[in-house]
């Protein structure tokens, strides 16, 4: 499973990819707290902004529902 993170500051763009949602979660906060704007894309196409993150460390984040656990697609 790869998580694809992805952080915008002004001019300046990252693209990470780990392999556990917690890593990316942990590097995410990172890069939000140094003023990006940062989202990660689970494996399934979710996309997930900073107020969602704590959803890819539950059930709920990578459920089975697609209908009930949609967040958003790139």
């Amino acid at each position: 499973m790869t998580f694809i993170i992805e952080a915008i500051k002004d001019d300046c763009r990252t693209v990470d990819f780990r392999d556990s949602a917690i890593v990316a979660v942990i590097l995410a906060r990172k890069h939000a707290v140094n003023g990006f704007v940062v989202s990660i894309t689970a494996p399934n196409g979710q996309l997930f902004f900073a107020d969602q993150f704590n959803l890819l460390l539950t059930s709920k984040g990578l459920g089975s529902d697609p209908a009930a656990q949609e967040v958003g697609r790139r």
